[in-house]
């Protein structure tokens, strides 16, 4: 009879299948076995009692902006993997922008060795297609980028170096980007706002001595996002790479991702959890605090999103965590406030409460979360699933508790920047996060190893 090093006994396991009770036994950090409820009773080196609990798969988050090396006074792989674990995430995917951006394989090396050094969970990281050369990017691939990430708009100045071979802006280059990443077999993340739209409406809002909200709102409008996304369905079906579209915020964007998709492009997207829970009222509310990019949109938008998440059209909900200091965005300009908010530590808790008060089916909240960024990155089922074989990556969430949130307890660097979310309650809490059959956060406290996280890479893992 195999020996098992942990099991999770007499909880109730939800994933996008369904729910049911049941124990999971983990032995050398994978799933062992999956059993009726308190049949691996006893059989383990060390068993958890998950009675009335929740047993879900970690969380994998697809969408995540760490700040190391350049500015790790905002965020480092240690706070924010910590962050992430307190939230029940497991796996989360690291964007390429860096002290420089991570458009070499030698770039994404050395940021595997940093995060290996400091992170509590495991990550993947996002490579850059800006070299436009077949044999780099091939090189990344064989690194092991989880994917590639563009932007089709220039960033700010002062962040060229940070961004170098991240922004794509001509069509021709991105086709010559989307038809060498199709090689790879990799999916291309991207950033979809139109730049010469963007440039036209932030020349527009400054002419117009607009201010606050309103101005940024303005200079990010609708259309730049539509006409992106209409542009990279094109791309995708001329090219057939394997494109996904990062925080979409608008009814105008879903309809054009379901026509591309009717014509047959290979072509998916993801929304965050700031545009599910808030809207232009927020932004208007609490200025740069809620200022991120694509801006907040309407009531009517966000309500289309939901609906999204339910008819498929959105495959899968990330964070986006966007960690600035209070003092960066205490500023007066708001054209001149870095876009992004810290919400690592609370989205998945927020999205579970938004299915328990009927958005959803809590199953169907659980496969966005898990299985579904994980299947699209190549990583399912790996991480995103509790089969035998899959890594031991266990969320244990106790559904009782009203918890309200409190930024200032967070473990982010950037705490002090979730001003948005406080005083906001959540049905449930965080019990425990495991990590490959450790736990790394338990009790409200972090209890992990800092640097057990380990790099993922896309691939099929082979299970019986």
């Amino acid at each position: 009879m195999l020996r098992l090093d942990l099991a999770i006994v007499n909880g109730t396991l939800i994933d996008e299948q369904g729910r049911r009770e049941a124990d999971i036994g983990i032995a050398d950090g994978r799933v062992a076995q999956v059993a009726a409820a308190g049949t691996l009773a006893g059989r383990a080196s060390a068993e958890i009692d998950a009675t009335s609990m929740w047993v879900l798969p970690g969380i994998v988050d697809a969408h995540f902006h760490c700040r190391a090396p350049d500015h790790p006074e905002r965020e480092d792989f240690a706070s924010g993997t910590a962050a992430a674990a307190a939230g029940g995430i497991t796996t989360l995917f690291e964007m390429p922008i860096a002290e420089v951006g991570v458009a070499r394989a030698e770039v994404l090396r050395a940021r595997q060795e940093l995060a290996e050094r400091e992170a509590y969970i495991d990550f993947a990281l996002f490579g850059a297609l800006g070299s436009l050369d077949r044999h780099t990017i091939h090189e990344l691939a064989a690194a092991g980028a989880i994917g590639f990430k563009s932007f089709t708009l220039h960033p700010p100045p002062d962040r060229r170096r940070a961004f170098e071979g991240i922004d794509i802006v001509a069509e021709d280059q991105l086709f010559t980007a989307l038809s060498l990443a199709r090689e790879t077999g990799l999916v291309c993340a991207i950033h979809a706002e139109n730049d010469a739209l963007l440039r036209l409406h932030y020349a527009s809002a400054r002419s117009q001595r607009l201010s606050g909200p309103a101005a940024h709102m303005h200079a990010h409008p609708v259309v730049a996002e539509a006409m992106a996304v209409a542009w990279m369905g094109v791309l995708s079906e001329a090219t057939g790479a394997r494109v996904h579209i990062v925080h979409v915020t608008s009814r105008w964007a879903l309809d054009l991702i379901r026509l591309a998709r009717q014509r047959g492009a290979n072509l998916t997207a993801e929304t965050c959890p700031h545009y599910l829970l808030f809207d232009e009222a927020t932004a208007h509310e609490y200025g740069p605090w809620a200022k991120i990019s694509p801006p907040l949109r309407t009531a009517a938008d966000r309500e289309a999103l939901w609906a999204a998440l339910g008819d498929g059209t959105l495959d899968f909900i990330a964070s986006d965590h966007a960690p600035f200091l209070p003092e960066e965005k205490e500023i007066s300009d708001m054209l001149a406030v870095p876009s992004g908010l810290p919400n690592v530590e609370v989205f998945p808790p927020l999205m579970l409460s938004a299915a328990l008060e009927g958005r959803m089916p809590l199953e169907h909240m659980v496969g966005l979360l898990t299985a579904r960024p994980a299947r699209i990155y190549g990583i399912y089922p790996q991480k995103g699933a509790l089969l035998p074989g899959s890594d031991a990556d266990v969320l244990i969430y106790d559904p009782r508790p009203l918890t309200q949130i409190e930024p200032e307890r967070w473990h982010s660097k950037s705490r002090g920047s979730g001003r948005v979310f406080a005083g906001m309650r959540h049905q449930g809490r965080v019990a425990r996060t495991i990590v490959r059959g450790r736990t790394v956060y338990a009790g409200g406290e972090l209890v992990g190893p800092r640097g057990w996280g380990r790099m993922v890479r896309p691939g099929k893992l082979q299970i019986e």
